[in-house]
């Protein structure tokens, strides 16, 4: 059973996040798809979401240390937070994001 946040409930300050994706393969477009639903769901516009494609460019992927894909990098508010996988499990997600449900 999914844990369904209600948008009032999320708090905190703006994130910046970045979602390294390799293609257009299936774990990719589910993580994008996700993502995307989760931020525009819970987080009112207080994001922005780079998509970084590291097929397109390898030497990314090394400079910022991205070993699996795809990977979701919280940049601020810092500590910088990495999260794996296709980011289905919202209620995982959004505490690896700093954010609480109250």
């Amino acid at each position: 059973m999914k844990y369904s946040p209600k948008k009032e409930h999320l708090a905190g300050e703006k994130l910046i996040l970045q979602l390294y994706i390799t293609g257009m393969s299936e774990n990719s477009m589910r993580a994008i798809e996700n993502i995307t639903l989760f931020c525009n769901q819970y987080l009112n516009g207080n994001f922005d979401l780079q998509i970084i494609d590291i097929y397109k460019d390898p030497s990314i992927a090394e400079e910022q240390k991205i070993v699996f894909s795809p990977s979701l990098i919280r940049q601020f508010p810092l500590p910088k937070r990495t999260m794996i996988g296709d980011l289905s499990d919202t209620k995982r997600g959004a505490l690896s994001l700093g954010r609480t449900f109250k």
